[in-house]
């Protein structure tokens, strides 16, 4: 470490003190920006209602916020009807339970299914996986309602014409989500539209800034040099970007950007593609705190 010397102007007074700033701590600032590709594995479409005093919504009794949640997914994000509900696919897919933890859409891109009318929305299959929602397709349906039939096989006609309905007219998929699918994953077709044509079929996500402390770092790093290992500069650049979090953001830029981190730490040192995906995705899950550690 470099020793500074510092002239001051002092008096005779005993006890006399006179506080003197140091020079700023050095430091670098990276900048991630991650990105989400729009649509990467497709989309299912939703026929939603189009307004909160549709006939077919009232007698629901789903309450004004729910009414709004069923018109407006791509403000407030795609919910089931009833997120505590028990019902089962079977019971949805018929009508049996009007008011199911699923959210009935369609995979016949870009119209949907031809017998529902009302407000087009599109849901990015992608980010409904990302945020939990489990998505059941025609095959499991119609597996569901042939164990249904087995149930109940007086319903044994009914059971048949829907089933003829949902798979093949409809192509019926259906979302359970975890509690929803976020708004950012739901568009409109304007916003669709504007979204592959404008930003080309990428969607900023997060924008990551990290400020790496240098002092810090060439410790760090000298302690791996002299130690022949990663581990000490794995573990300092866990603790000063661990405050930042996120799990997929972090798997993201682990993944797309890890190995093209470059620390200056020094006049003509720089260290570059040390870091890598499994740290930052590790920082992600954990915190940089316990992470830290673990290293």
């Amino acid at each position: 470490m470099t020793e500074y010397a510092y002239k001051v102007t002092t008096n005779g007074e005993a006890d006399s003190r006179v506080d003197v700033l140091g020079h700023p701590m050095p430091a670098h600032m990276f900048v991630f920006v991650v990105v989400d590709e729009v649509g990467r594995d497709g989309f299912l479409v939703r026929n939603c209602y189009a307004s909160v005093d549709s006939p077919w919504l009232k007698p629901l009794d789903l309450g004004r916020a729910g009414e709004y949640r069923e018109v407006f997914p791509e403000r407030l994000g795609l919910w089931g009807k009833g997120p505590d509900s028990t019902a089962t696919i079977a019971e949805h897919v018929m009508g049996d339970v009007k008011v199911t933890s699923y959210a009935s859409v369609s995979g016949n891109f870009p119209h949907g299914a031809n017998r529902f009318e009302g407000k087009t929305v599109y849901i990015d299959i992608a980010a409904a996986k990302r945020s939990g929602a489990r998505i059941i397709t025609p095959e499991e349906i119609g597996i569901a309602l042939d164990d249904y039939q087995r149930q109940f096989p007086h319903l044994k006609g009914r059971i048949a014409r829907i089933k003829n309905y949902s798979l093949n007219l409809d192509n019926e998929f259906l979302i359970q989500p975890n509690r929803r699918v976020p708004p950012s994953g739901i568009f409109t077709r304007r916003g669709l539209g504007l979204s592959l044509g404008i930003v080309k079929y990428a969607r900023v996500i997060q924008v990551v800034g990290i400020g790496f402390t240098a002092y810090d770092i060439g410790v760090a790093t000298g302690q791996s040099f002299s130690t022949r290992s990663i581990r000490p500069i794995e573990k300092e650049v866990v603790r000063q970007i661990g405050g930042w979090g996120g799990a997929i953001a972090g798997m993201k830029m682990g993944a797309s950007a890890g190995a093209l981190v470059g620390l200056e730490t020094g006049p003509g040192t720089v260290i570059t593609g040390l870091i890598g995906g499994i740290v930052f995705g590790a920082i992600g899950y954990f915190g940089g705190a316990v992470v830290a550690d673990e290293l």
